[in-house]
């Protein structure tokens, strides 16, 4: 199965720059490491890195020695759209039966039913009580009784 901006846009550098850094988050790469991550030469790829730098796709994050370490920039707006736009892809590729089946596999290992348990405590007046004392009317409660509740 083909890269989901590839199989719609095909193949530009820019793009597997995208595709390379829009899944690892804040994860900053510098030049070498996206090379090996694309599969392209730098060479190749550093007029694509500096075409996303300047349309604010991707950010200079921080610089160690003569190396800039990119990110995707957050600030631009793009990484939301391309976000919708590679899982819209992913869904299209996959096709309803396959994301159905993914849902229905989801939804049986995440979802828990709990029990729905009776309290064995109520609170009345700001008094935490045991279970069926609640409604009682505290006036006439004695003394000695009322040390058994305590304060909410």
């Amino acid at each position: 199965m083909s890269a989901p901006f590839e199989g719609l846009l095909g193949n530009s550098n820019e793009l597997k720059i995208i595709q390379f850094l829009l899944p690892l988050g804040g994860l900053e790469f510098n030049i070498s490491e996206i090379a090996r991550g694309t599969g392209v030469t730098r060479q190749t790829l550093e007029p694509a890195i500096r075409k996303l730098n300047k349309w604010h796709v991707i950010k200079i994050a921080s610089k160690h020695g003569n190396a800039n370490y990119y990110v995707m920039d957050g600030n631009s707006g793009f990484i939301e759209v391309f976000e919708d736009l590679n899982n819209r892809l992913i869904e299209q590729m996959l096709g309803e039966e396959t994301l159905e089946e993914i849902a229905i596999c989801s939804l049986e290992q995440h979802i828990k039913i709990q029990p729905i348990e009776t309290p064995t405590h109520s609170v009345k007046n700001g008094w935490i009580t045991a279970a069926g004392v609640a409604g009682e009317d505290w006036s006439n409660i004695n003394h000695n009784e009322r040390g058994s509740y305590a304060r909410a």
